[in-house]
């Protein structure tokens, strides 16, 4: 686990590459290297890298070249099935000198070439030169667990590249301008996140998930070399004879793939099914000491911390709580927008990062639930658009089946459940309720809030690519997969967990538990009124009963009433001063009625006043 940044183009100076590579040095604290090695047409290939180290500790140092020194990588992310692949290379010819993951994605790129990307089960992002052709690839992980952004550079020698694994590496090269790309602003208020493969910097971009770049003779292309089997309905394979059978033997599998490291290893845990499921996984596998760690705020009736600790006790971990401060959470904000390059659009990415701090003074890896809501249905909106397909198979629902969606296909809980349920369920465009669902406000209410001309962008940059005949769940999961998760979820579990230094892994973000997870009839995700039916049932024997019953809950701030108390004044000042930067694009009026309608109570408008919050104090971080 680590942190790349480089360039292909024009020879620059050598303390180039070190400044880029010093900007993420959070990300590998344990050692350092860069190279710059010879193109065609007098351009270079500068890879850099910062090291975490996680396997191979003594022999594992990049950038790292093949045996015979046709190759050179410098690579983020692990190979969790780094031995059966070095076992069936080694059969094949090849020579390792190492035991790390990394020169095993030498030596198959050497005999498999592109085609390896496909037999990598881990999280990577990489980029490799070819001294043979003078090229080089970049490539990232399927479903883009490691993230690589990139912008095209003039250069005399052809069509350059800078990349690297947070924007702020880029930055530091000379020909890289912080310049704020407004469309994406303009998305950001809707979605909460800038969909892929946009960011909010105009020319700087993110290599897609299952992206592949490849570089020759001072011209570049693009593609993709895998796509979710959600997505790509000609490679889901028939349904499982045995569906509880072949989850336990896929999942047992990615999780003790992920137990591989040379380093202690721990895993997040709070009251929810995901990371109980991973622990209690754990357990079952007879993995050593397992360290667990919980993260709430003290005299919350919302906490997750005693739940946890009782899951805890149950299953035999040694367990660590980490009790929140709210004044010391908004004084992160401006530092983690920075490592995001993007605002802290989600309040519970600080939690994570405060959890990981922690994690860090006790194991250099955790394992953490991400990927299983998405891949199985776990939220409301699953719930919802799996009961719309039964009661409309034509896509269109009367207003009172719709009223009677919103009250009664949601999970039991709170009153901010059902009040985001009825408002999607009103909306008859598949989109128009996606963005209800976790979305800060819909396209006409960013149309009053927006004060500077609209800006333009075709096409829409949400992956709505879902095959015709997929059913309304199979539409939001192939939704979640190709844009919430990659570009905010996993971005958040990359960022928060790497800027404390700390490896985040999720054994439910595996290439063959989401080929078994397309398989799936949609009964085996959602039956009545139960969520995630295959997880529920076939982990029923490892995990406590009340886990099980648990309705979802997720870790919530109490912005609400921040915004009503502490937060409402410093946010007026902020978003409201002379000095806001999101002046030239939004109107302070509609701004003003927002904020004075939610401390009235009049109307909860927290999701929105936490997105303009942080997206005011990351412009000003940039811009």
């Amino acid at each position: 686990m680590c942190g790349i940044a480089g360039w292909i183009g024009e020879a620059l100076n050598q303390p180039v590459l070190a400044a880029m590579t010093d900007r993420i040095s959070h990300r590998g604290p344990d050692g350092e290297g860069q190279i710059v090695l010879p193109l065609s047409g007098g351009a270079v290939a500068a890879l850099g890298h910062r090291r975490l180290s996680i396997i191979d500790l003594g022999g594992g140092g990049q950038p790292m070249a093949s045996h015979d020194g046709r190759f050179t990588i410098v690579f983020n992310g692990e190979i969790y099935n780094y031995i059966e692949l070095q076992e069936e290379l080694r059969a094949k010819g090849a020579v390792f000198r190492t035991h790390s993951d990394t020169e095993v994605i030498l030596e198959a790129w050497r005999i498999w070439g592109k085609e390896s990307l496909n037999r990598f089960r881990g999280m990577f992002a990489f980029a490799l030169y070819d001294s043979a052709d003078r090229s080089v690839v970049l490539a990232r992980d399927p479903f883009g667990k490691k993230p690589i952004y990139y912008a095209e550079t003039p250069s005399p020698t052809g069509r350059g590249l800078v990349f690297g694994s947070e924007i702020g590496a880029l930055l530091v090269h000379p020909a890289v301008r912080a310049e704020l790309d407004i469309a994406s602003l303009h998305d950001y208020l809707c979605w909460r996140y800038v969909p892929g493969p946009n960011t909010f910097f105009r020319g700087i971009r993110k290599l897609v998930p299952g992206g592949f770049i490849h570089w020759r003779d001072g011209n570049w292309t693009e593609s993709r070399y895998w796509l979710p089997p959600e997505e790509d309905g000609a490679r889901r394979g028939p349904a499982p004879s045995d569906p509880i059978g072949e989850f336990l033997e896929v999942f047992d599998e990615s999780v003790r793939l992920r137990l591989r490291a040379d380093v202690p290893l721990g895993a997040f845990l709070s009251s929810g099914l995901d990371s109980t499921s991973i622990v209690a996984t754990l357990a079952h596998l007879g993995a050593p000491e397992i360290r667990t760690f919980s993260v709430g705020f003290r005299n919350d009736a919302a906490t997750e911390l005693d739940a946890a600790a009782e899951t805890a006790r149950i299953v035999g971990t040694i367990h660590t709580p980490v009790v929140l401060d709210t004044s010391t959470l908004l004084e992160l904000m401006p530092m983690l927008s920075q490592h995001r390059g993007a605002p802290m659009a989600e309040p519970a990415d600080l939690p994570i990062y405060m959890m990981s701090k922690e994690a860090a003074r006790h194991v250099k890896v955790v394992l953490s639930g991400e990927g299983s809501d998405e891949l199985f249905a776990g939220y409301p909106k699953h719930l919802a658009e799996a009961h719309l397909g039964r009661f409309a198979p034509s896509g269109l629902l009367s207003v009172a089946a719709r009223g009677l969606l919103a009250a009664t296909s949601v999970l039991p809980g709170t009153t901010r459940r059902l009040t985001i349920s009825a408002r999607a369920m009103r909306e008859r465009r598949f989109e128009d309720r996606m963005v209800r669902w976790f979305g800060a406000i819909t396209p006409a209410e960013r149309a009053r809030l927006w004060s500077a001309a609209v800006p333009e962008r075709m096409p829409s940059p949400i992956p709505f690519n879902a095959p015709r005949s997929a059913s309304p769940l199979r539409r939001v999961l192939q939704f979640d997969q190709t844009s919430w998760l990659p570009d905010n979820l996993l971005e958040r579990m990359d960022v928060m967990t790497m800027a404390a230094s700390i490896e985040g892994r999720a054994p439910f973000m595996d290439v063959r538990l989401a080929e078994f997870a397309s398989r799936l009839p949609d009964e085996w995700r959602i039956r009545g009124r139960t969520t995630k039916r295959i997880v529920r049932e076939a982990l029923r024997p490892r995990i406590p009963d009340e886990v099980i019953r648990r309705p979802k809950n997720g870790f919530r701030l109490p912005v609400g009433a921040w915004f009503k108390g502490d937060l409402r004044q410093p946010f007026n000042e902020l978003l409201l001063g002379s000095g806001a930067v999101s002046r030239d694009y939004l109107d302070a009026g509609e701004i003003r009625r927002i904020s004075d309608e939610h401390a009235s109570g009049q109307k909860d408008h927290a999701k929105t006043l936490w997105a303009l919050y942080a997206m005011e104090m990351f412009l000003r971080e940039f811009f």
